[in-house]
């Protein structure tokens, strides 16, 4: 094969992937939910990037700073007003500086865990479907044994007995826990449904090779659900890690969970009730960031299930939470 060739075939294998990604977001863009989701997590990340600009410029370090900020002009906590807008807690740290440097931290670990699902997931799933046989006992025995511990319980116990893990570390064992298990599995189902089509024997006749085979046909048919045990993830691992927070397992790092912890540390050592103007932000925040994702699966669970792909040719209508 010349440059010439090798660039006619690369161009039409990207139009190719550019026709289906077109097809699936008309699919997906259908779920007003998922368009919703896509909305919020793009908020959340431009969140994550406009803070360490406004902590550089704009807020004051002794004011602002969500760790060692304190404001002597006020009695604390303060409620919200001009000078800090959602107000102050026990220890006179700005609650709109802790709600915002949170965000980042969130994104880590939500990320760390997807990916590492995904490619754990894709490995055992692949492999399993494809070799079948001994291997396909071996890594399904192992998946079985994964499913008998599941991820949010297993952070719990890391947690508590690695309190300095960092938020990349907690989302890396996340969804390692996450893609051997449940995800693993459902990979390999999906993948076994393609090993029997037509195209896979037509490549094995072909001379293609089991890398060909594994990357170019079946990685390709299970993408899409792979991308959904993503986002199912990130949701899984934003919700422990705010629960190891809440109970006080972990103090390595500032997040959402950590600030609602606080609140009733702080409001029981201090005596001064429930700290409302601090409660509710983190706990609204952590709800909306993991409800983003779920809002994105459900998108994705539409281009992956055949009868909401096409639901007028399956003699079926959308139903009303379907056009949500």
């Amino acid at each position: 094969m010349n440059l010439k060739q090798g660039w006619s075939l690369l161009k039409r294998q990207v139009s190719t992937i550019r026709r289906q990604f077109g097809h699936d977001w008309q699919i997906f863009a259908r779920n007003r939910l998922a368009i919703l989701g896509v909305i919020l997590i793009v908020t959340f990340g431009m969140i994550a990037l406009v803070y360490p600009i406004l902590r550089m410029t704009v807020f004051n370090y002794k004011l602002y700073d969500p760790v060692a900020g304190f404001d002597v002009r006020l009695p604390h906590p303060s409620k919200p007003g001009p000078e800090h807008l959602l107000g102050t807690d026990s220890l006179g740290h700005d609650v709109l500086s802790m709600l915002l440097a949170a965000t980042a931290p969130t994104f880590i670990i939500g990320i760390a865990a997807a990916v590492t699902a995904a490619c754990v997931s894709s490995v055992v799933g692949l492999l399993s479907a494809y070799y079948a046989g001994a291997v396909d006992a071996i890594l399904m025995q192992i998946a079985d044994a994964f499913l008998l511990l599941p991820a949010p319980l297993f952070m719990v116990i890391m947690g508590m007995r690695f309190p300095n893990l960092t938020s990349l570390e907690l989302g890396i064992i996340y969804g390692t826990i996450a893609g051997f298990g449940g995800a693993a599995i459902l990979v390999r189902a999906q993948a076994l449904q393609v090993m029997a089509k037509p195209f896979i024997s037509a490549a094995r006749v072909a001379g293609g090779s089991s890398l060909h085979i594994i990357f170019t046909h079946l990685l390709i048919h299970v993408a899409p659900l792979v991308a959904l045990q993503m986002m199912l993830t990130v949701t899984g691992v934003v919700v422990a890690d705010g629960f190891i927070a809440f109970f006080g397992f972990t103090r390595n790092y500032l997040n959402w969970g950590a600030m609602i912890y606080s609140s009733f540390v702080y409001s029981y050592t201090f005596q001064t009730g429930t700290e409302w103007h601090v409660l509710l932000p983190p706990a609204i925040a952590l709800s909306l960031f993991a409800a983003a994702f779920y809002f994105v699966s459900r998108g994705l669970q539409d281009i992956t299930d055949p009868y909401r792909k096409h639901p007028a040719e399956n003699g079926k209508n959308l139903t009303s939470w379907q056009r949500i």
